[in-house]
């Protein structure tokens, strides 16, 4: 804890404000209207650096404030036209990371049993060497494929100097993600329905905000961005629906909480759509021109989804659902926001399809006040060649899905654990805990514990997480506060802005960049990446997107001025002479133009006789889509052969045998729950994000206690009163915690919050210190909490929808009672 401010600092620091004459009125410590901060307790100046948070995937512009080489504050980048100068608690508490008293600082190697915690400091050319002779035997051997990598959150250039360069270059596409888990089902349900994510939801020219699911005043994948917009188009008087199984912040903020059963979000939707239909309140012109149904054809399909229908499934009364569906189609312009409350189920793929529907029947799409494609800067950077074997883990397990265009990434250990498809040699995990994150903890411990499953096992981590406690070689990666990137994150003003992340401080210890231990791993194998070190990619990165590196350095970000929000991309029309080209043909079928050389047909005439459906990867030729006798940029496919159409009728699914229009599909373990049984929801919460931050210590004083929240109804039936010990319990697992009676939350579930219940992670995530060395701050011993909370992974199984293979978090059905 900083010192008090003695009568002389004071004196000091009052000398140094008057100082600054007329420049601006202080507050605490900032000079307002200069951009100068002040230290409160030597009065000094702190030296403002630019950089970009990664507390979350927003990646939110800031500035770091720094005082003799120590970082003191953070706060928000005011040149950045995407959070406009905010962040969130997160990102202020981002200081945390960097002296963390339980920092792995030097390479670790393991030197008794693995989970045994005991470990040998050794020095960097050591863990190298032994690494290199490692990769080098799988290459001699012609099996880079047996060189797994996988990685939790890895953006922009980070991603590119590792996946598009390094691996490229060894020859592996052994390469997992964590997006399943995340929002892939999400993802799906857009690239079979409407085009590439993002959907960016212009809140501030919307004149109404229904939404499902999505807590984006607290936690989303453009929080501050989101959220701030959000709450500008409240101010001014929009009306916002949300519905939830949990009355969140987002939805105690709206103008009304509609409580809804788990997983019944796509009934109301399809509900909606009827409304909107059967009183002719559409967009006829917007069907007939880019859709793939008729409106004859989607009346007589979705007659059957009556309000009433939705209400005996949902709760949701039928009046309050047409209601909501006529100031939806009447608000002129609308906007339907989605996450993971309604999309991380069975059947969240068909609520996302039904929700791109519903607003493109509506015509809000890349409408002023609707939802539209994201604009992002567009970086060119170096890339290696190379050709790429892989074992096929990333999947899943043979048709159980349909289309894992984003992988099933969290049955990567399963897959190794069954064999039949291989097995990784060695098995690197970056910024990725798959103990903790992936659903089933139990047997994800028993497999990385298991040596004749995974032989060698590698982490790049900060920080001792459950699964790097697991590994045989720890390479100590610096914090994002200590790092350069260049940055990418989708804009919620609709204009591209161009930042970097650049350290605010020296790396700690003996850490180093992963980004540039990969170029000097590459060096010791002999492949040439074609830049020598992170920076120098980035430098080049900015010559070859022909932005000013030192510009970008100085003030953080870059827009162009003169640029105005990207609407209407779909009408972009296309010229003849990209759609005439040589290899480009016409789909009669679909109406597409595409070009059949970036496909992976082998010839021309085998990609005519094929068809842009059938021809594998047809979509990255993609060029424009014909709708009259004009060809439209249209909205571009990703990961499938998508028209350019909104494909509300959907051949690819009808191909898979699911419906081709978006249909009701019941969660199987929801028919007929036995008296003892309710359902499990997760949430997350504005303090925390996902596992990587209840080891900063602001964040888990204020929270660090997630008890089960239950509906006064079912806690009365289970005998459960407030403040209760209950056990929690499922097939794979079970956990006790205690009880939040609350009218909050719906009837029949038990809601448990993600983010706590470390047992790794250090001190101030788990109350352990960590095994590689803890180095005390002065203040830890002014941690005064010892609750940590419980983790509800433990009896979540790693289970994926059958469409896009997302984790099903919110579909666990668990028996409860007293402890």
């Amino acid at each position: 804890m900083e010192k008090s401010t003695s009568r002389r600092d004071f004196i000091k620091f009052g000398a140094a404000v008057g100082a600054l004459g007329g420049a601006g009125k202080l507050f605490g410590a900032v000079a307002l209207g200069t951009g100068a901060d002040y230290s409160p307790t030597t009065a000094k100046k702190r030296e403002a650096i630019p950089s970009s948070c990664w507390q979350c995937v927003s990646r939110d512009a800031i500035l770091c404030y720094v005082e003799d080489g120590r970082l003191g504050k953070i706060e928000g980048n005011p040149k950045s036209i995407r959070n406009r100068g905010k962040i969130c608690a997160k990102g202020q508490a981002g200081i945390n990371q960097v002296y963390d008293p339980d920092r792995i600082l030097y390479p670790m190697k393991r030197v008794g049993k693995r989970g045994e915690g005991k470990w040998k400091k050794i020095s960097w050319d050591e863990a190298l060497d032994e690494l290199t002779v490692r990769l080098k035997k799988l290459l001699d051997e012609g099996h880079p494929e047996k060189f797994m990598f996988h990685y939790g959150r890895m953006k922009a250039s980070d991603s590119n100097i590792v996946k598009s360069n390094f691996l490229t270059a060894y020859g592996t596409g052994t390469v997992g993600n964590h997006t399943s888990i995340c929002e892939g089902g999400k993802w799906t349900g857009q690239e079979l329905t409407w085009a590439k994510h993002y959907d960016i939801w212009d809140f501030e020219n919307t004149n109404l905000i229904v939404n499902f699911g999505s807590n984006f005043f607290e936690a989303h994948t453009s929080h501050v961005q989101a959220a701030q917009r959000g709450i500008n188009a409240l101010a001014r008087g929009v009306k916002m629906y949300t519905f939830d199984v949990r009355l969140s912040n987002t939805a105690a903020k709206s103008t009304e909480w509609i409580p809804i059963k788990p997983g019944t979000d796509l009934a109301v939707i399809l509900a909606m759509v009827n409304v909107v239909m059967q009183k002719d309140l559409y967009d006829k012109e917007f069907i007939e021109s880019w859709t793939t149904t008729t409106i004859g054809d989607l009346k007589a399909h979705i007659k059957q989804y009556t309000p009433e229908w939705a209400e005996g499934i949902s709760g949701v009364p039928a009046a309050k659902i047409e209601q909501i569906a006529v100031e939806f189609a009447n608000a002129k312009p609308a906007v339907l926001a989605t996450y993971r409350g309604a999309v991380a189920h069975y059947n969240g793929v068909q609520a996302e399809r039904a929700k791109f529907t519903l607003e493109a029947i509506c015509g809000y799409l890349n409408e002023p006040g609707g939802t539209n494609q994201a604009v992002g800067p567009k970086w060119h950077y170096p890339k290696a060649k190379g050709h790429t074997e892989k074992l096929k883990l990333m999947d899943g397990f043979p048709g159980t899905v349909a289309y894992p265009t984003h992988h099933v990434n969290h049955q990567v250990l399963k897959m190794i654990k069954d064999g039949r498809n291989g097995r990784p040699e060695i098995y690197m995990i970056y910024c990725y805990n798959p103990v903790y994150v992936n659903g089933e903890c139990a047997e994800n411990i028993e497999i990385l514990k298991d040596e004749s499953l995974i032989p060698y096992i590698v982490s790049v981590d900060p920080f001792m997480s459950e699964s790097t406690s697991l590994a045989d070689l720890i390479l100590p990666d610096v914090t994002y506060l200590e790092r350069w990137s260049w940055d990418d994150m989708a804009s919620y003003a609709l204009i591209p802005e161009f930042y970097i992340r650049q350290p605010a401080v020296k790396p700690l210890g003996e850490t180093r960049q992963f980004q540039d231990v990969v170029c000097d791993l590459a060096k010791r194998l002999g492949l040439d990446l074609g830049f020598d070190s992170t920076l120098d990619f980035i430098r080049k990165s900015c010559e070859e997107s022909g932005v000013d590196f030192e510009l970008l350095k100085n003030e953080g970000v870059w827009s162009d001025p003169n640029a105005k929000p990207k609407y209407h991309q779909h009408l972009k029309e296309v010229k003849a002479e990209k759609y005439e080209a040589e290899g480009v043909l016409f789909d009669e079928e679909t109406g597409v133009y595409w070009n059949w050389k970036k496909s992976k047909a082998k010839t021309e005439e085998e990609a005519t006789e094929k068809g842009y459906r059938e021809t594998k990867n047809a979509y990255a030729g993609y060029v424009g889509q014909k709708i009259g006798d004009k060809v439209y940029a249209g909205f571009k496919p990703d990961k499938v052969n998508k028209s350019g159409k909104i494909e509300i009728y959907s051949e690819l699914l009808k191909k898979k045998n699911f419906p081709a229009l978006p249909s009701w599909m019941e969660i199987p373990e929801h028919k007929n729950l036995a008296e003892n049984q309710v359902i499990l929801t997760t949430y997350k919460v504005n303090v925390q994000t996902h596992s990587r931050t209840a080891n900063c210590r602001w964040l888990t004083e204020l929270y660090h206690e997630n008890p089960a929240l239950i509906n006064p109804v079912t806690a009365s039936k289970f005998g459960i009163g407030d403040g209760d010990r209950i056990k929690v319990k499922s097939e794979v697992g079970e956990i006790k915690t205690y009880a939040k009676v609350t009218e909050g939350i719906v009837p029949g579930i038990v809601a448990i919050s993600y983010h706590l219940g470390h047992w790794d992670y250090g001190e101030f995530a788990s109350g352990t210190k960590a095994s590689s060395g803890h180095v005390c701050i002065p203040d830890c011993e002014l941690r005064w909490w010892d609750t940590y909370g419980e983790h509800p992974n433990w009896v979540i199984p790693n289970s994926p929808d059958p469409i896009g293979g997302q984790q099903r978090w919110m579909d666990t059905v668990v028996e409860i009672e007293k402890a």
